[in-house]
């Protein structure tokens, strides 16, 4: 049986995931190209993918290795779009400068306190996907906007989850981080 939190965070996981298609537009095969479409694409299977281990009754281990993952790569949107679309020198130290601060939170979240995952999640969304609205050619501001809606749902759903991936023993944890095949 699910605790109540446990319902509130499963749902703001959900709820977010669908209300950011809200603001995606109409996608077309030629648009498969697009890093941004292609996290529209991903987010959703990534979503399926901690359900199914939530329902499956995987160790935690496993989605907070995929949340952290998916922490380390949101900023890659951003870069690969600069790369597709262009842009100054200025853009790149900022994007390059995003993507090790998000895939240091993800590292630390992974092997660390999960509390690393939670505000690195709601930072991206918060202060990086709202920070680049109406400030760049390369990145839409609808999706910037879409992923700010994710971001603070999976970023609730996380911090819920944190105090099951810290009563994980601690060497099964630490196993776990640098043995992704093993059992954990």
């Amino acid at each position: 049986m699910l605790r109540a939190m446990d319902t509130i965070a499963l749902a703001a996981l959900v709820l977010s995931t669908g209300l950011s298609l809200l603001v995606v537009p109409d996608i077309h095969f030629g648009d498969l190209i697009e890093p941004t479409v292609q996290a529209v694409i991903t987010t959703p299977i990534v979503l399926t993918a901690l359900l199914a281990f939530r329902l499956a009754g995987k160790p935690p281990v496993w989605e907070r290795r995929l949340l952290a993952l998916f922490l380390a790569v949101m900023p890659t949107i951003y870069l690969t779009s600069l790369a597709l679309h262009g842009g100054d020198r200025t853009w790149l130290a900022i994007e390059l400068a995003g993507q090790l601060v998000f895939a240091g939170l993800a590292l630390a979240g992974l092997w660390g306190s999960g509390w690393f995952l939670v505000v690195g999640i709601a930072a991206h969304g918060l202060l990086w996907d709202a920070w680049h609205p109406g400030r760049t050619a390369f990145m839409p501001d609808w999706y910037a906007i879409a992923c700010l809606i994710v971001d603070v749902g999976w970023a609730a759903y996380a911090a819920s989850r944190v105090a099951v991936w810290q009563a994980t023993p601690a060497a099964t944890r630490a196993h776990a981080a640098y043995a992704p095949s093993a059992a954990g």
